[in-house]
């Protein structure tokens, strides 16, 4: 079982509810419980070939794509998402802050809808005791950024493929993370330690961190030193593990 730090009894009560998760079908293969931005908190996993942090990431992406795609259709927003890929489907169940990421193996589509309605009952009970962690969750690393640092209120989370996951302030989200992506995505780094990149004007500086081998952080900067700032995005980063 992988955990993030979180105090034993909370930890305790979500490596229960997820264990009862996992033994819902003997079809669910794996469960990874993580937040809306990609971080996981917590997984149990049957097989060992199941990467939690790709399932997160990608998971996260698809939300973002998801629901930004259904609010120019409808206006509910979507409760869970499947995907389908060869042998395995993977189910995303929707909360507010977090998503539980449910793999399945060699499973049929009536196996799976039967127990989406107790997934979304057990997503629901983590939701409400991670809110009650109060040293956990405290807020997104977007959220914490813009909150320590006054000047800044236009930022990203994406993939380092060039996918958002979560915004504030900007208006062409697709767009500006699919340049920022392609920085990365087709390694034009000087490096593979590259971990930021400033890019300055002469009214705003524009900072790509790299948050993890799957996620970057992207915020634009105004009236301040970017290298301070940079700094200062790291210790929040750091803070936040």
């Amino acid at each position: 079982m992988q955990v993030t730090m979180m105090s034993d009894s909370i930890l305790a009560e979500v490596a229960d509810l997820l264990e009862n998760a996992l033994n819902l079908h003997p079809a669910l293969i794996g469960v990874v419980l993580s937040t809306r931005e990609g971080v996981v908190v917590a997984s149990v996993l049957r097989e060992e070939t199941i990467e939690p942090t790709v399932l997160s990431t990608v998971s996260a992406a698809l939300v973002w794509s998801s629901i930004t795609t259904m609010s120019n259709i409808s206006r509910p927003k979507p409760s869970h998402l499947i995907h389908y890929a060869g042998s395995e489907t993977v189910l995303i169940v929707l909360q507010h802050q977090y998503q539980l990421v449910c793999v399945f193996s060699d499973s049929q589509d009536d196996e799976i809808y039967s127990i989406i309605t107790e997934l979304q009952s057990i997503g629901t009970r983590i939701e409400i005791l991670m809110r009650s962690a109060e040293d956990f969750g405290s807020g997104t690393i977007l959220g914490r950024v813009v909150e320590a640092i006054p000047t800044v209120d236009q930022g990203m989370v994406l993939t380092i493929e060039g996918m958002p996951i979560s915004s504030i302030g900007l208006k062409n989200d697709i767009e500006i993370a699919a340049l920022i992506g392609s920085i990365f995505a087709n390694g034009l780094t000087y490096s593979e330690l590259t971990d930021s990149i400033i890019i300055g004007s002469e009214d705003i500086d524009m900072i790509i961190q790299k948050l993890d081998e799957k996620r970057l952080l992207v915020v634009i900067v105004k009236d301040e030193d970017s290298k301070s700032v940079c700094k200062r995005i790291n210790e929040i980063i750091q803070a936040g593990i």
